[in-house]
């Protein structure tokens, strides 16, 4: 089973370029484009990862983390300014880093959290 990625992104450019990149390495891509229809996905099934774009707002990435987080699904936030999230499930990723970096980041989690997500997924 291919792990699930919900991928949340305002941008109408970068966001499809990113969820075919998604794609092609093996990814299920759930792309969204706003926070309620991202935490109604969480809320609604499990996903293995949650993928945060630049384009979206500080309050909305900390609301979205703190979401992800309870349902115990990892985040990779696309962050220029690299802050440091506060839980070891939220890798903050400089996105300027290219792909490479960007998809080893995301195969970490998905690696270390994808037993439990393929036992939940089919519960």
């Amino acid at each position: 089973m291919r792990p699930a990625v919900l991928s949340i992104s305002s941008d109408r450019v970068l966001a499809p370029i990113r969820n075919a990149v998604l794609a092609h390495a093996g990814y299920g891509v759930i792309p969204v484009t706003n926070t309620q229809s991202a935490l109604k996905v969480l809320r609604d099934r499990y996903v293995c990862a949650l993928i945060v774009g630049h384009s979206v707002s500080a309050q909305d990435r900390r609301e979205l983390c703190s979401e992800a987080l309870r349902h115990g699904v990892p985040s990779v936030v696309l962050d220029p300014y690299e802050h440091v999230g506060a839980d070891k499930s939220e890798l903050h990723i400089n996105p300027l880093e290219g792909p490479e970096v960007f998809l080893d980041a995301l195969a970490s989690i998905v690696q270390r959290d994808h037993v439990e997500c393929d036992n939940l997924g089919h519960a």
